[in-house]
Protein backbone atom coordinates (compact mmCIF):
# COMPACT_ATOMS: atom_id res chain seq x y z
CA UNK A 1 0.00 0.00 0.00
CA UNK A 2 2.89 2.37 0.69
CA UNK A 3 4.16 1.99 -2.87
CA UNK A 4 0.67 2.75 -4.21
CA UNK A 5 0.50 5.93 -2.09
CA UNK A 6 3.93 6.98 -3.34
CA UNK A 7 2.91 6.42 -6.97
CA UNK A 8 -0.35 8.32 -6.38
CA UNK A 9 1.58 11.21 -4.85
CA UNK A 10 3.88 11.32 -7.87
CA UNK A 11 0.87 11.45 -10.20
CA UNK A 12 -0.51 14.32 -8.12
CA UNK A 13 2.66 16.44 -8.49
CA UNK A 14 3.74 15.30 -11.96
CA UNK A 15 3.52 18.24 -14.40
CA UNK A 16 2.48 16.00 -17.29
CA UNK A 17 -0.28 14.35 -15.26
CA UNK A 18 -1.59 17.72 -14.14
CA UNK A 19 -1.70 18.96 -17.73
CA UNK A 20 -3.52 15.75 -18.71
CA UNK A 21 -6.16 16.38 -16.04
CA UNK A 22 -6.54 20.14 -16.49
CA UNK A 23 -6.12 20.43 -20.26
CA UNK A 24 -7.10 17.07 -21.77
CA UNK A 25 -7.58 18.50 -25.27
CA UNK A 26 -4.11 20.13 -25.46
CA UNK A 27 -1.26 18.48 -27.37
CA UNK A 28 0.55 17.41 -24.19
CA UNK A 29 -2.73 16.48 -22.50
CA UNK A 30 -3.60 14.12 -25.35
CA UNK A 31 -0.16 12.49 -25.20
CA UNK A 32 -0.45 12.00 -21.43
CA UNK A 33 -3.98 10.57 -21.69
CA UNK A 34 -2.84 8.16 -24.42
CA UNK A 35 -0.10 7.03 -22.04
CA UNK A 36 -2.72 6.51 -19.30
CA UNK A 37 -4.84 4.38 -21.66
CA UNK A 38 -1.84 2.14 -22.37
CA UNK A 39 -1.40 1.64 -18.64
CA UNK A 40 0.36 3.96 -16.24
CA UNK A 41 1.00 2.60 -12.73
CA UNK A 42 1.15 6.10 -11.24
CA UNK A 43 -2.13 7.16 -12.78
CA UNK A 44 -3.83 3.91 -11.78
CA UNK A 45 -2.64 4.40 -8.19
CA UNK A 46 -3.88 8.02 -8.24
CA UNK A 47 -7.34 6.93 -9.34
CA UNK A 48 -7.46 4.21 -6.67
CA UNK A 49 -5.95 6.11 -3.72
CA UNK A 50 -7.78 9.40 -4.29
CA UNK A 51 -10.97 7.67 -5.48
CA UNK A 52 -10.79 9.86 -8.55
CA UNK A 53 -13.14 9.62 -11.48
CA UNK A 54 -10.93 10.79 -14.31
CA UNK A 55 -12.91 11.93 -17.32
CA UNK A 56 -12.55 9.60 -20.24
CA UNK A 57 -10.85 11.17 -23.25
CA UNK A 58 -13.48 9.47 -25.41
CA UNK A 59 -16.44 11.20 -23.70
CA UNK A 60 -17.82 14.24 -25.41
CA UNK A 61 -17.99 17.49 -23.51
CA UNK A 62 -21.79 17.19 -23.27
CA UNK A 63 -21.48 14.00 -21.20
CA UNK A 64 -19.70 15.52 -18.21
CA UNK A 65 -20.68 14.48 -14.71
CA UNK A 66 -21.48 18.11 -13.87
CA UNK A 67 -24.53 18.34 -16.15
CA UNK A 68 -27.85 18.33 -14.40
Amino acid sequence: MEMKKLLAWWSKVCPGCNIGRKYPESFIGQKVRNHWEKGCPSHNAYVEVYDSEEPSPKKSKGESAHSQ
